[in-house]
């Protein structure tokens, strides 16, 4: 199956997954085949990839049916993806409504600062915390921006991989 994949950088990628048999993928990435073997860690979201002899932890967080949230290798991304179908759909219903938004933690850890109030208006792409998670600083970030109406957490507090912390209004129209 063909995937459109966004990446929060504006990178745009095709990808093609052409069998998935037993883990092992084979799959291309803008026309170029990768070899690659996934293992389910914990079926909630943490994966093991080996690609080219190379092994990654990944932690995928599905924010809704296309936004995803991927940590790779202590890199996190905020990723769109939509198959063929959505992709059509997509083009000619236009964006659509603006959507509420769920930010959740990507994985578990100690959030060191929630940089957020009720009331903020937030960007697209804006940071609402730092999760502290195996020595390493993750900002937390929204997809889709909008109004915070409520936040669910404080500095210091533990967190689970999941777990929502900030809950946004859709975004005003102008």
């Amino acid at each position: 199956m063909k995937y459109f994949l966004r990446v929060d950088s504006g990178r745009e990628f095709e990808l093609e997954v052409d069998d998935c048999g037993g883990g092992h993928c084979t799959v291309k990435v803008d026309g170029k085949e990768i070899q690659a073997d996934f293992l389910d860690v914990d079926r909630l979201g943490q994966y093991t990839a080996i690609i080219d002899h190379r092994s990654f932890a990944v932690s995928i967080e599905e924010q809704d049916q296309q936004h995803l949230r991927v940590n790779i290798a202590g890199e996190s991304y905020t990723v769109v993806a939509m198959d063929e179908r959505e992709k059509a759909a997509g083009e000619v219903a236009g964006q659509g409504p603006p959507k509420a938004e769920i930010i959740k933690a990507s994985m578990p850890g100690v959030l060191i600062d929630v940089s957020v109030k009720v009331g903020d208006v937030l960007e697209p792409g804006a940071g609402i915390a730092i999760l502290e998670a195996m020595k390493m600083q993750n900002e937390v970030v929204c997809q889709h921006g909008g109004v915070v109406e409520e936040v669910l957490v404080e500095t210091g507090q533990s967190v689970d991989a999941n777990q929502p912390l900030v809950r946004l209004a859709p975004p005003q129209a102008d």
